[in-house]
C-alpha cells in the first residue's frame, strides 16, 4: 500500500501544561482560521486522506477548535483530537458530539504524583483522574477514546494494565520517548530509555487485550520517524528527518503528493490506519 490515510494538523501550539519532554513546545503560537484551513483540508482529501487529527500544543486551546471540528467532518473526515484532556469537561464534549469522532488522551505515568512532577498538570488537575472522566463522558456521547502512553525514565517500571482496562478505549498506543533536537534535545537525557527499558515495557504490555480484542500498539523512536504526515500552526509540512522538525511549503503536496514527505512503508508498518469508522 501507497496511500496515506491520515494526517495531524497541529493547529496551535499553545499549551497549558509543561511536559519537559514535549517535542512540539516551540511551535507557533499563531492559528488559522477555519476558512484558511479548508482549502489545504480539500487538497488533503485528494490525496486520499480520510482521517484528520487535530493536534497541537492543546488543540482545544485554538480560539475556532469547535468550528474547525465541524467543518472538518463536514467534509467528510473521520476526526480525531489528540488531547491533554485537561479542558474537555462535560459541556465541551457536548459541542463536540457529532463533529469529533474519536479523543485521544495523553498519559506518562498510570499515576497522578508522576505526571505532576513531569509537568504533565495545570492547577486543580489531577492528570490521571481527569482523564479517567473525559474517557467515561466521552463513551457516554459515542464518541471513542484512544489512550496515547508516552513512556518515559520516570515511568518505564510502571504497570499501565489496571489504567488501561478503567479507561477501556477503542485504540491504546505505546510511544518510547523521542528526542527532537531543537524541541527536547537539552532535557532528553532526563527522560530517555535504553533499549533495555523499553524493551522492559514493551514485553510487559504488549498482550494487554482491549475492549475490542486489539492490543497495544508500540512505537519506538524510529517507527515515528519519516513516518508521520503532519502539518504545523502556518499549515507547512513538518518533517522530523535525523530528530530534527523542519518546515516546507504545503504546496510540495500539491506537487508530488503525500508519498513525497511521508515514509508509506513504515506509515503502513506502524498500524496507522485501522478501523476508524466512517465520517459520516
Amino acid at each position: 500500500m501507497t496511500n496515506i490515510g491520515s494526517a495531524n494538523l497541529h493547529i496551535t501550539g499553545r499549551c497549558n501544561y509543561h511536559c519537559g519532554f514535549c517535542f512540539d513546545k516551540n511551535l507557533k503560537r499563531s492559528t488559522m482560521t477555519p476558512e484558511e484551513w479548508e482549502p489545504i483540508l480539500r487538497k488533503l482529501k485528494e490525496e486520499g486522506v480520510t482521517k484528520v487529527n487535530f493536534a497541537g500544543g492543546e488543540p482545544t486551546m485554538h480560539p475556532q477548535f469547535i468550528e474547525l471540528c465541524r467543518l472538518t467532518k463536514s467534509m467528510g473526515f473521520t476526526v480525531s483530537v489528540i488531547s491533554n484532556g485537561s479542558r474537555i469537561d462535560y459541556k465541551l464534549i457536548k459541542e463536540m458530539k457529532g463533529a469529533v469522532d474519536w479523543i485521544g488522551l495523553s498519559v506518562d505515568s498510570p499515576l497522578n504524583e508522576v505526571e505532576k512532577v513531569v509537568g504533565r498538570c495545570c492547577k486543580g488537575i489531577n492528570h490521571i483522574d481527569n482523564i479517567i472522566k473525559v474517557a467515561d463522558t466521552a463513551h457516554e456521547n459515542g464518541i471513542k477514546v484512544k489512550l496515547n502512553i508516552t513512556v518515559i525514565r520516570q515511568s518505564w517500571k510502571q504497570d499501565f494494565s489496571a489504567l488501561i482496562r478503567r479507561v477501556n478505549p477503542e485504540r491504546a498506543k505505546a510511544f518510547r520517548v523521542l528526542r527532537i533536537e531543537g524541541e527536547n534535545g537539552d532535557r532528553f537525557h532526563e527522560y530517555s530509555l535504553t533499549e533495555e527499558e523499553w524493551g522492559y515495557f514493551a514485553n510487559n504490555h504488549r498482550d494487554i487485550l482491549l475492549r475490542n480484542g486489539e492490543k497495544v500498539k508500540l512505537e519506538d523512536e524510529d517507527d515515528m520517524i519519516d513516518s508521520y504526515s503532519m502539518l504545523d500552526p502556518r499549515g507547512r509540512i513538518m518533517l522530523n528527518s535525523e530528530n530534527r522538525l523542519s518546515f516546507i511549503p504545503f504546496d510540495v503536496i500539491a506537487l508530488k503528493g503525500l508519498t513525497a514527505v511521508v515514509n508509506a512503508e513504515k506509515y503502513h508498518k506502524r498500524g496507522a490506519v485501522y478501523d476508524w469508522g466512517s465520517s459520516l
